[in-house]
């Protein structure tokens, strides 16, 4: 199920205008790394939540936590660091005062948080595998951690109050009773079982599902628990007994999604069919089936019990009204995927989150009333324009940013998604390689389309590269079969496709004097070609699974290559003999690597870490660290070699300082 948020009214007074203004005025401390001049985006939004009394919002993010202060205008407080990967979920205390948060990845660690000033007041270890779900009791009291085992800790010192290891498995989700004396839980093993809270007694235990338990909840009088299973069942339990009541539904739909109503007398179920199905809590007869007509995601009542709200697969949140089932209005996030979704605590707000930002609407009128953006998806690539004044990234949506400035210039989401991106030499045109087998190319000047380059590709464009008069445009597929073809720029006429790649192509490279191409593929091998008569020069084989990345040297002379192979070295090859000329040893690994215009150094991308290296000693001369471990997909010199840009998985970009 996706995570739910709870927003109070003061939400819709804020603005984030992000870079309206010059980016460095918000700047605060934890967001731009040592040796960093700029940094663009706050990451990907996994999770959100309020402060109990609406003064505070909390984002969990690929670059830590967010905290705004909602009487401010939405006025960014802190940026909340120390976990050493993505933050999955973040939650604040009843009382607001302290605020959890999570890291599914590599961190095994609960961090609590000061919920007032942002200082850290705990780091809460024991836990040896991912966790999975945090949860404050009702009370307050308690905090409870899922992974393998369950941690109960004091919800505001931290201080561990026992472990619970009967489960065999992942423990998946966690509910509390809604007076703080239970505990629910559910997971791998298919059962629940039910907790005291203050002994850590197991006190039931009761064979639920025939697949893991996906979901779990109280009833709002605590009389029930309702569970989902991955075998499709829907199953009403007496909480005080753990006898079985009802079965809502069965493994003939496919469940999505589960809700009780805020008086508990309904529970409400959705499938991926496109239906929605209300059931009678004290009987498990059903009251009324909803048909939406499109795949469901998730459910929720509002607060106040008179509306639900579900999303669907194109980025739509349908809100229905609670009693009839009526449908209200249909809410549509610009990205077309909902990855968030939730209402304020009087019901009169809806909330949906893309990847890009925050969106409120009003339940009554369907008014949008604000966004809130700087958020995107990972970061695939950057490139600099050829006069070095211009940025561009791509995430899903292409955005331009003024590097002098710091100011997004424009934001541009093209109907089929985006894998590639080149500049031409004289930066006037923008080629697009898509997922569709097509070619964007754009007047960048006047932001105009000037022609779609449609081949024999299948399976996506997965490079594009202009040759260094800017003639021609090279473009490689994921396809095992026509996966490389040159195109004249200025008709679109396909000139060649090369015959003899037996691969998909990941990375391609002009030579500097345009002869010659070289590609690198999911085969491990680079090949060089002939541009002018697409003859297949030399297939050089090495130890790598895949070619990640390929650049030559501004000379011509060496090709340099990452790929899967020990850790993604750096490997410098002769282009005329193809003999292996040397290699560094990374360490970190290295994803990108690219010269600098003098050909003195170059730049890799690895686990987190941006390094550059003599490129005639092979020695690293400077690491750059700030983007998060998972990786750093692009680099790129800025054509004056004075600045280096990366973009990572981290969803930022940063600009990194090369002069001292």
């Amino acid at each position: 199920m996706k995570n739910t948020f709870l927003l109070t009214v003061p939400v819709i007074l804020m603005l984030l205008p992000w870079l309206s203004v010059s980016f460095a005025q918000h700047y605060i401390p934890g967001y731009l790394p040592e040796g960093a001049i700029a940094r663009f985006g706050k990451g990907y939004p996994f999770n959100f939540e309020y402060s109990s009394d609406g003064t505070k919002l909390a984002v969990a993010s690929t670059i830590g936590i967010w905290i705004y202060d909602t009487r401010a205008g939405g006025q960014e407080l802190d940026l909340l660091t120390g976990h050493t990967h993505y933050v999955s979920r973040v939650i604040f205390s009843p009382d607001g005062k302290t605020l959890a948060s999570i890291c599914r990845w590599e961190d095994y660690t609960v961090r609590l948080w000061d919920g007032v000033t942002g200082a850290p007041k705990a780091i809460l270890v024991g836990h040896t595998g991912e966790i999975n779900t945090i949860v404050f009791s009702p009370d307050g009291k308690t905090l409870a951690s899922a992974s393998g085992n369950i941690r109960l800790w004091d919800g505001v010192t931290g201080e561990s109050k026992a472990t619970l290891t009967d489960h065999r498995g992942s423990v998946k989700v966690l509910a509390f009773s809604p007076d703080s004396s239970r505990l629910a839980s559910g997971g791998a093993d298919e059962v629940i079982r039910l907790w005291d809270v203050a002994t850590g007694e197991l006190l039931l235990t009761f064979a639920a599902h025939a697949n893991a338990v996906d979901a779990l909840m109280y009833s709002p009088d605590g009389e029930k628990i309702a569970s989902q299973g991955l075998d499709g069942n829907v199953c009403l339990w007496n909480a005080q007994t753990g006898e079985f009541l009802h079965l809502l539904s069965d493994w003939t739909k496919e469940i999505a999604s589960i809700d009780f109503s805020k008086d508990g007398e309904t529970l409400a179920t959705a499938y991926y069919d496109g239906t929605i199905q209300l059931w009678n809590t004290d009987t498990g007869e059903p009251l009324k089936t909803v048909n939406a007509g499109t795949k469901l995601y998730s459910l929720y009542y509002a607060p106040d019990g008179r509306t639900f709200v579900c999303d669907d697969d194109d980025g739509t949140i349908l809100l229905y009204k609670a009693n009839s089932g009526e449908l209200l209005h249909a809410f549509k996030v610009p990205t077309g995927s909902v990855g968030n979704m939730g209402y304020s605590p009087d019901g009169q707000i809806l909330v949906g989150a893309d990847e890009f930002g925050l969106h409120f609407w009003d339940i009554d009128t369907g008014q949008l009333l604000q966004t809130i953006t700087g958020y995107s998806e990972v970061i695939n690539s950057v490139v600099y324009s050829p006069d070095g004044h211009t940025l561009v990234s791509l995430a899903g949506a292409l955005r331009f940013w003024d590097i002098e400035t710091q100011k997004l210039l424009r934001t541009f989401t093209p109907e089929s998604s985006v894998r590639s991106i080149a500049y031409s030499p004289d930066g006037q045109t923008l080629a697009c390689g898509t997922r569709d087998n097509a070619i964007l190319l754009w007047n960048v000047s006047r932001w105009q389309q000037r022609t779609t380059l449609e081949g024999p590709t299948t399976d996506g464009v997965s490079s594009v590269v202009f040759s260094p008069d800017g003639q021609m445009l090279a473009s490689g597929s994921w396809s095992k079969y026509n996966s490389i073809c040159l195109w004249d720029v200025h008709t679109g006429e396909l000139l060649k496709t090369l015959v003899g790649e037996t691969s998909g192509i990941l990375t391609l490279v002009f030579s500097p004097d345009g002869k010659r191409l070289a590609s690198g593929g999911d085969d491990g091998a680079i090949r060089f070609w002939r541009v002018a008569t697409g003859e297949l020069l030399k297939t050089v084989e090495t130890e790598a699974d895949s070619i990640d990345s390929v650049a030559y040297s501004p000379d011509g002379k060496t090709l340099v290559s990452t790929g899967n192979h020990r850790g993604n070295d750096i490997r410098f090859w002769d282009v005329d003999t193809g003999e292996l000329l040397k290699t560094i040893a990374t360490k970190t690994g290295a994803y990108r690597v690219v010269y600098s215009p003098d050909g003195r150094t170059l730049a890799s991308g690895g686990s987190g870490e941006v390094s550059v290296w003599d490129a005639a000693t092979g020695e690293r001369l400077k690491i750059f660290t700030g983007h998060i471990e998972d990786g750093v997909n692009s680099v790129a010199f800025s054509p004056d070699g004075k600045t280096l840009v990366s973009g990572g998985r981290d969803s930022t970009v940063i600009l990194w300082d090369l002069t001292k």
